[in-house]
């Protein structure tokens, strides 16, 4: 567990809330979390009884010695309530100069749900915590607060208009969290950054909520960015675990405010939000079914290739032809259609839907950004199967929401033949999402797969290996062929 969180917050005396929630989740997601306090509370489900903050010299010798004794600095920095000014100031400071590459997440927390907490002045150095924070998480009330907004301005201009006024002061991304709205049926909280914006809502709970989820929420995102999850993926994620934590509190029902529960990291479909992004599709499928295990997935630039794979026993593959003004490409894709149906294979075409329809494909592969355009009702309608790319888990949300025909899970490992904005997501993040899915879709990994790294991914129980260059770019493609197909095997014969 290399990975450290600091969490400068402060101590609730009741155990569900501040920084004993703060490092029951970060440990609870897999990072180690170093709490500095700056303020003890006494306090109850029911109530915030009293508030003594600590002094300066405490708060900076605990920070000194976070940088002086640990061989690394903290990944990831949780700020949850601070009262005194001069602690803001202190904690401002210690960011802006020693921590500048840490990932910071904000939790602005004004005052108690329950009880009086009286916050430093937030407003007044708003830019400046904004600016060295990597993701704000305040609740609806609090974001209307600290923008000076009021109800009237939210309903004329929007959620997304409201972000926008703290990203507007060098804010990288926010999320406003939507659960204390009594007229909703759902808690919808809602993902702004300079080139993505989307909502996530899960059905809300009977009773008076939860206490402690807004330390949880925002401890569970910096124990994930501390270890390399991207924001969106990070924030479905987190919204899953207080989900979980919601559902299953920590102590019995009835109780007025249950803390909520910490049960590891989430691992049901059930729990995950439904996400809402403007312009991609919300729902398409089910498009007709592929096999659960399609075992080696070769993807391969030109006809004449995939014809000596089909020979050699693969029953599964792609062929990509990214040039979409080649003048054969129908009879390339022709052909291919022709290939699979003659070896009863499953052979996909990458893109070019349209085309795949005419000549009456087996599939169509489709990336992320091509499901916005495409007709995916002509699609299922003529029952080609589709197969989606996703690059974490918030696209893997959006592709399970369209019930593809399979699911490709990438990129695992550094690859060369495409430039990547993510990071790879390896072997264990490849079996978490394997886990979720629970066989309910068929799974592909891909991208930088070798025979070298083949153990692991096997190992997650990923239905199928896809690979680009580590047949065809070998010195004997035939004989690494039969070494592909004894380990990953072909899928069979199944249609």
């Amino acid at each position: 567990m290399s990975n450290k969180v600091l969490i400068i917050a402060s101590v609730d005396s009741g155990g569900g809330a501040g920084i004993t929630a703060d490092c029951q989740t970060v440990h609870d997601l897999g990072a180690f979390p170093l709490p500095c306090t700056v303020a003890v509370t006494s306090q109850s489900l029911k109530q915030v009884a009293y508030v003594e903050s600590v002094s300066d010299k405490a708060v900076q010798s605990a920070l000194d010695l976070i940088l002086s004794d640990w061989d690394e600095t903290p990944q990831a920095v949780k700020v949850g309530f601070i009262p005194l000014e001069s602690t803001l100031n202190l904690v401002l400071k210690f960011l802006e100069e020693k921590l500048p590459q840490a990932l910071v997440v904000w939790d602005p927390v004004l005052t108690a749900t329950a009880g009086r907490m009286e916050s430093a002045d937030l407003k007044k150095s708003l830019e400046r915590i904004l600016k060295i924070t990597t993701i704000f998480t305040p609740n609806l009330p609090e974001a209307l607060e600290l923008a000076g907004w009021s109800e009237e301005d939210l309903e004329k201009k929007g959620l997304k208009a409201l972000a926008q006024v703290f990203l507007d002061q060098g804010l990288k991304a926010i999320l406003i969290k939507g659960g204390h709205r009594q007229d909703k049926s759902e808690a919808v909280d809602f993902f702004a950054s300079s080139d993505l914006s989307f909502t996530l809502s899960y059905p809300k709970k009977a009773g008076d909520g939860a206490h402690g989820g807004g330390c949880a929420l925002s401890s569970a995102l910096a124990s994930l960015l501390s270890q390399g999850y991207g924001l969106e993926d990070a924030c479905v994620l987190a919204k899953a675990y207080i989900t979980d934590g919601i559902l299953k509190p920590a102590i019995l029902e009835g109780e007025v405010r249950p803390p909520i529960g910490h049960h590891g990291f989430p691992r049901d479909l059930k729990l995950m939000p439904h996400v809402f992004e403007e312009g991609f599709p919300e729902e398409a499928g089910p498009f007709a079914s592929s096999p659960l295990n399609m075992g080696l997935y070769p993807v391969v630039g030109d006809v004449e290739t995939l014809q000596w794979l089909l020979a050699l026993g693969v029953r599964t593959a792609q062929l990509r032809i990214k040039d979409s003004n080649d003048p054969l490409l129908f009879e390339k894709i022709k052909r291919a259609v022709f290939l699979g149906k003659t070896y009863k294979a499953r052979v996909f075409i990458d893109d070019h839907y349209e085309l795949a329809i005419k000549a009456k494909a087996y599939g169509v592969h489709l990336g992320m950004e091509d499901l916005k355009t495409a007709d995916l009702k002509k699609i299922k309608e003529t029952n080609l199967r589709l197969g989606v790319s996703t690059h974490g888990m918030y696209e893997l949300l959006k592709a399970v929401q369209l019930k593809p025909s399979y699911i490709a899970l990438g990129h695992i490992f550094e690859t060369q033949t495409k430039k990547m904005k993510s990071k790879a997501q390896g072997v264990k993040r490849l079996r978490d999402e394997v886990e979720l899915l629970n066989h309910t879709y068929p799974t592909v990994a891909i991208a930088g797969i070798k025979l070298s790294n083949l153990e692991g991914v096997l190992a997650s129980g990923v239905g199928s290996v896809a690979v680009v260059t580590a047949i065809t770019q070998d010195k004997d493609p035939y004989l690494a062929t039969q070494k592909w197909l004894t380990l990953c095997g072909n899928g069979g014969d199944e249609i």
